[in-house]
């Protein structure tokens, strides 16, 4: 479950798509914002990638009680079906998910503070000793610079860094999985798998990662049939 809350603009009654919604289905806006909400907390609550899997518009309008609903939201772009068996909502991370609702939380605690009259702009302890901390670090190293000693090496290890990155997302007992998954995909693909999963930021990363690495799998299997037809 991503959160108890979701993001809803505050001229959603007004806007294009949700008029058209309304002349779609025939319905006021008060009832039309009712099933957007309904809508949009299915997905909250039981996607980390806005994509249902295993959903079909039908299902979707008899789990909100209005039948003709989901194809509405589709034919204004608000929703997306494979034609399968999966349900996409577009632009998820902006509104949706954890990062979506992190960003909207920044976002008012700044217009909070910006509209306080007494606001002070004040560094906590912690702010204020990370900053020294990195000034003092900056002027070891140019002392070092000016002694002949050098910069410290900025040279990165990829693996350690692959290693730590996964470990990062996955716990710190991932280690046998990362090394089981670089035998099976390769070193680059779990690179990349844990790269794009850490931009995700998914609720569930185990799950995001090896999906990112079974899709590869399924495009290097491409590749390649093309390649012995050609």
């Amino acid at each position: 479950m991503a959160g108890d809350w979701i993001k809803m603009r505050i001229d959603l009654q007004s806007h294009p798509k949700t008029v058209r919604i309304m002349s779609a289905t025939g319905s006021d806006k008060f009832r039309v914002i009712g099933g957007l909400h309904a809508v949009w907390s299915v997905f909250d609550t039981h996607s980390g990638d806005g994509k249902l899997r295993g959903y079909t518009p039908e299902l979707l309008d008899q789990i909100i009680g209005w039948q003709g609903f989901s194809r509405a939201m589709e034919s204004v772009k608000w929703l997306e079906f494979d034609g399968i068996d999966i349900l996409q909502m577009p632009e998820f991370a902006e509104h949706n998910g954890q990062s979506g609702k992190r960003r909207a939380e920044d976002q008012k605690r700044k217009r909070d503070s910006r509209n306080c009259p007494l606001f002070v702009r004040n560094e906590s302890a912690d702010e204020v000793d990370k900053k020294r901390t990195r000034e003092e670090k900056r002027r070891e190293e140019e002392a070092r610079a000016k002694d002949g000693a050098g910069a410290p090496s900025s040279e990165v290890d990829p693996d350690k860094a692959m290693w730590d990155a996964g470990k990062a997302l996955l716990g710190q007992s991932s280690g046998s999985l990362i090394g089981k998954l670089v035998k099976e995909h390769g070193k680059a693909a779990v690179m990349s798998a844990i790269a794009k999963t850490a931009a995700a930021r998914p609720v569930v990363p185990k799950e995001y990662l090896l999906g990112i690495l079974a899709k590869s799998d399924d495009l290097d299997t491409i590749e390649s049939y093309k390649r012995v037809a050609i």
